[in-house]
């Protein structure tokens, strides 16, 4: 029970910082793939817009990160219960840019499979 608890504030880490940092998420995707967004005049402004885009990715970048990183007891078992969705979502919408979410995830690896060695953290 006691690591249910560590991996669901390592969640609730995760939805802070991805609806901070979304709109940096968001206007990467935007430089990325140019035109993408097309019109926001029914949003509102174009910051608006990319928060909204931005957060799945800033979700993806930082569940993988955080629990690959500090994640207690079957850490690989939390994170892909926890990208599902996000993927699902991706998946569903435009499959020209799957690309993008699947290389965020793999650089978040990365970084994580290096902060472990850094802290020489076991598990």
């Amino acid at each position: 029970m006691n690591n249910f608890i560590k991996n669901l504030s390592l969640l609730v880490a995760v939805l802070v910082l991805s609806y901070l940092l979304a709109v940096y998420f968001g206007s990467m995707y935007d430089y990325l793939t140019p035109g993408s967004l097309g019109d926001t005049a029914w949003i509102g402004t174009t910051s608006a817009w990319q928060s909204m885009i931005g957060f799945p990715f800033a979700y993806i970048f930082f569940t993988t990160l955080l629990l690959q990183s500090f994640g207690f007891g079957n850490r690989n078992k939390w994170t892909l219960w926890l990208l599902a969705p996000a993927l699902l979502f991706f998946a569903s919408g435009d499959l020209k840019h799957i690309y993008l979410p699947i290389i965020l995830a793999l650089i978040a690896f990365g970084l994580a499979f290096v902060i472990r060695k850094i802290l020489k953290l076991n598990n």
